[in-house]
């Protein structure tokens, strides 16, 4: 996926070179051109829809800036306003079938978040490997597990094409 973003990327920057001006619309253009392209290329080929999974990476894209956005906001109103709201917690969340790279991704959502971090990646659990995650907000343990299973199946699905038929399960 990453070396046919970069193609298109070249295909709009070539599309950019040939075109007289640099405009958004040019760039758009370029963009799309180039996707179109690569979607038959690899159409062609047989592969994986190269469109299938932009789109779905922008869906995920789309939902993370969402939640950024929505966790931005609650730490700042946590800031400026007197009091402590905060039900900080650290939890234990189960990562075991997940690649090295889908765990990086998923730990690297969660500390990208403000009010969340992770801390550890424990491959010696008994119950299979997990993830320790320190949340600011989590005075329901259920309902933050439930937050984390969302991301986790959105960026396996939206990310790496995982179904969620095949996807493992957190317990």
């Amino acid at each position: 996926m990453s070396s046919l973003f970069l193609m298109n990327l070249l295909l709009a920057g070539i599309w950019l070179a040939l075109s007289s001006e640099v405009t958004f619309l040019n760039v758009a253009m370029g963009l799309i051109i180039g996707a179109l392209l690569i979607a038959l290329y690899t159409r062609a080929l047989g592969r994986d829809n190269y469109l299938l999974k932009l789109i779905r990476f922008l869906l995920y894209s789309i939902y993370f800036l969402k939640i950024l956005i929505k966790v931005n906001f609650q730490v700042a109103y946590e800031v400026i306003t007197p009091g402590y709201k905060m039900s900080p917690r650290i939890i234990r969340y189960p990562v075991e079938g997940l690649t090295d790279i889908q765990i990086t991704t998923l730990a690297n959502s969660i500390t990208l978040t403000p009010g969340t971090l992770s801390a550890d990646v424990d491959d010696n659990d008994p119950n299979g490997k997990c993830l320790y995650i320190h949340c600011m907000y989590a005075q329901d343990r259920k309902e933050a597990i439930s937050e984390l299973d969302e991301l986790k199946t959105r960026m396996l699905w939206e990310v790496f094409g995982v179904p969620e038929h095949e996807q493992p399960k957190s317990s």
